[in-house]
């Protein structure tokens, strides 16, 4: 299926599965976020509620959203397919 105009996204089919690859990313930046700790902000001593390492999480995914552009895409991609070409990845899994 292809978007009728700029402003159309395509969206996966709802029966499809979530990417595990994807889940496990967002699973390791909650543990992340959660286990901080630096000079400016130790979530030990913040005392964060579930809710609020939520809050942070949805507010990081965000931010990238807003700040991506095409010199961090086309970096990340130079890199995956660098990756890629020293070892090729089992993609059947």
């Amino acid at each position: 299926m292809q978007p009728s105009s700029a402003t159309d996204v395509i969206h996966a089919p709802s029966t499809e599965a979530p990417c595990t690859r994807i889940d496990a990313v967002i699973c390791d930046l909650i543990t992340h976020i959660d286990n901080y700790s630096d000079d400016d902000f130790d979530t030990d001593w913040m005392h964060l509620t579930n809710a609020e390492v939520e809050a942070l999480v949805i507010a990081v995914i965000r931010h990238l959203i807003a700040t991506m552009n095409g010199k961090l895409l086309s970096g990340y991609l130079l890199e995956i397919r660098q990756e890629s070409a020293l070892a090729p990845e089992d993609e059947t899994g």
